[in-house]
């Protein structure tokens, strides 16, 4: 009898460590995953439309003209920009935030969102990976003291179309 509570006993500690265990490597893939495409984000190329305009709120331009060092110009500035899928919020299945130099300055019209995540869904954008375009950044003074922004995004005006930009930019990175 003792014997045989040893043995279960052995057998719980074994099946705990071995959750314990896998637990660890599933958190080092996912910490792994996120670096590798931190570094290599899909590439977004072609359209220099800049249609999209991105709804920023009065602190996050604030933040944006600060951290660029951004001035007043008759043109706008031109930076890299990155948009990435945010894990599933309980009333939204997508949510997309757009980041310039690891700011978060907004997220994507909800319906937009959930076009753009739904067309890219069979690429890793589903799991994380965010994708780099350019943007537009328009300063202009508000008033005497305080300067306001826009960013426009390098986005089509129909989301359904967003994955023949991202495939034929995979396909042009494969053959280089």
């Amino acid at each position: 009898m003792l014997i045989l509570v040893i043995i279960i006993a052995v057998i719980a500690l074994g099946v705990i460590f071995a959750k314990h265990v896998d637990q660890r490597r599933w958190q080092r893939y996912q910490f792994e995953r996120d670096m590798y495409f931190r570094q290599n984000p899909f590439q977004w190329k072609g359209l220099e439309q800049f249609e999209l305009v991105l709804n920023v709120n009065s602190n996050a331009q604030k933040k944006l003209i600060n951290t660029l060092m951004l001035r007043a110009s008759e043109t706008g500035y031109f930076k890299k920009a990155r948009v990435q899928r945010e894990p599933e919020c309980a009333n939204q299945q997508y949510s997309i935030k757009v980041m310039i130099q690891d700011l978060t300055i907004g997220r994507l019209e909800k319906r937009y969102a959930e076009l753009l995540g739904e067309n890219l869904q069979q690429t890793d954008f589903e799991t994380g990976r965010p994708i780099e375009l350019n943007a537009e950044i328009i300063v202009f003074e508000k008033d005497d003291i305080d300067l306001g922004c826009r960013v426009k995004l390098d986005l089509p005006r129909d989301p359904r179309t967003a994955h023949e930009y991202l495939i034929t930019n995979m396909k042009q990175e494969k053959t280089k």
